[in-house]
C-alpha cells in the first residue's frame, strides 16, 4: 500500500527500476480517494489509455488523474496506467489515506472489488477468441474436435507492490510485490514473473502455487473451468 501523497514519487522510482523512464501525470488534490467496492483512481503514466465507464462514454485519459467506477474498461494496450484501489477493510493500517498501487500496460482490463473478493481484481478483457472456437463440423459432431491452438488471445503486464489479483481465463495471479505478465491463450493461461513473487490459482483444481522471478506457470484449458 502507498500513501496517496507519495504515489507519484513511487511511480517514477518503480519505472526506473523496470528500466523505463516515464513522466507521470498530475495528481489532483481534489480527486476523491478510491472507494472500496465502488471506484478506483487512475492516472496516465505514458502513451494512450482509453477508459469506458459502465454504461458511459469512452474518454482518453489526460494529464489529470480520474476517479472511475468499478467495472470500467481500461484499455492500456498502447499505454501505461497507474491504478490505485482501496485496501480491503480490516487490514492492518488500512485508512482512507492509504491505497493499493500498481501500474498496468500492454493490455485491456476491468477492475472489480467486493466484500466477497476484497482484493482488487484486474480481469483481462478484449482479444480475438474466434480462432479458439470449434468450426461448424466439429460443433455438430461431423468431425473430430481439434486440440485448442496455442494462440495468444490477450495479455496484460503489471508492476507494483499493492494487493491486486490479475484474472485470466483459466487462472489468476495474486501479487506479492512484483512485476508479472498474464497471458490468455486459446488452450490455457500463462503467468510469468519478471520480479518478485506471484501466487497463482488454478480455477479447476482450486490449488495455488507460488511462482518466483524468472519462472512461469501454464494452466491448460483442459484442466480448468474458465472464468
Amino acid at each position: 500500500m502507498a500513501n496517496i501523497g507519495v504515489v507519484r514519487a513511487r511511480l517514477i522510482a518503480g519505472a526506473v527500476l523496470a528500466g523505463v523512464f516515464i513522466v507521470a501525470g498530475v495528481a489532483d488534490a481534489s480527486l476523491p480517494p478510491p472507494g472500496f467496492g465502488r471506484s478506483v483512481d487512475v492516472g496516465l503514466v505514458s502513451g494512450r489509455v482509453v477508459v469506458t465507464p459502465p454504461g458511459g462514454r469512452s474518454f482518453v485519459l489526460g494529464t489529470n488523474d480520474r476517479n472511475v467506477p468499478l467495472g470500467s474498461l481500461i484499455d492500456a494496450t498502447h499505454g501505461r496506467v497507474d491504478l490505485r484501489a482501496a485496501p480491503p477493510p480490516g487490514r492492518a493500517g488500512a485508512t482512507a489515506a492509504r491505497v493499493e498501487d500498481a501500474q498496468f500496460y500492454d493490455g485491456a482490463f476491468r477492475v472489480t472489488q467486493s466484500a466477497r473478493n476484497p482484493v482488487a481484481e484486474i480481469r483481462l478483457a478484449g482479444g480475438n477468441t474466434a480462432a479458439c472456437l470449434a468450426n461448424a463440423a466439429e460443433r455438430d459432431g461431423l468431425a473430430p474436435r481439434r486440440a485448442r491452438p496455442h494462440k495468444l488471445v490477450r495479455l496484460l503486464w503489471a508492476s507494483g507492490s499493492g494487493s491486486f489479483r490479475t484474472v485470466g481465463h483459466y487462472s489468476a495471479g495474486t501479487v506479492l510485490g512484483t512485476r508479472w505478465l498474464t497471458e490468455d491463450f486459446c488452450d490455457g493461461t500463462l503467468v510469468r514473473v519478471a520480479e518478485g513473487v506471484v501466487a497463482v490459482e488454478d480455477f479447476a483444481t482450486q490449488t495455488t502455487v507460488t511462482v518466483r522471478a524468472g519462472h512461469s506457470v501454464f494452466t491448460p484449458a483442459a484442466a480448468a473451468a474458465p472464468r
